[in-house]
């Protein structure tokens, strides 16, 4: 398989979220005064498992299990896509968690987004990156300029490995943020 290509079908969304109270242990972003849950990416009995991914029941950060993915050269996995969000008031976040085992490179989340206007733009949680043996690790990621995504016509969720290993993915969750 060439870097750069999916190795996951685009999954559709299937629960949306109302307001958040947020709980311990979460990102900052889900317990941030004003975050509004937009969606939220259940992972149990969605991924094929005759695909690169899976799901893994055995380990998980929240306790529902997570989507295991295990490469040996890496590359851009298209985790979810949303079209049609409509107006979002605020800026767009990413949450979640990552973890990793003999990875010999670095995985992180991918948030893209395809304003109503504009070209398309996308933002990589590189500070939050895992590597190597990584036990959970909370993700956070958002635009840093809240225009580059205003309105957005589709939403794509990825996530980028580079090197060979497994990495885990669980409680992926999006977020309309009161900008800054």
């Amino acid at each position: 398989m060439k870097r750069g290509h999916a190795i996951l079908p685009v999954l559709t969304l299937i629960a949306l979220g109302a307001a958040v109270t947020g709980c311990s242990g979460e990102p900052e972003t889900a317990t941030s005064a004003g975050a509004v849950e937009l969606a939220r990416f259940p992972l149990d009995g969605e991924v094929p498992p005759d695909r690169a991914a899976v799901f893994d029941p055995n380990v998980s950060q929240d306790g529902n299990g997570s989507l295991r993915v295990t490469t040996a050269e890496g590359g851009l996995l298209r985790l979810y896509q949303l079209d049609d969000l409509g107006i979002v008031r605020g800026q767009i976040a990413l949450t979640g968690f990552l973890r990793s085992r003999g990875l010999g490179g670095l995985a992180m989340l991918e948030l893209r987004c395809q304003p109503a206007e504009g070209d398309a733009a996308f933002v990589r949680g590189v500070q939050r990156a895992v590597s190597e043996d990584s036990d959970w690790r909370a993700q956070d990621i958002r635009f840093s300029d809240p225009a580059l995504c205003r309105d957005p016509v589709s939403i794509q969720i990825n996530l980028s490995i580079q090197g060979s290993g497994t990495v885990w993915v669980d409680h992926l969750r999006l977020w309309s943020v009161p900008a800054d």
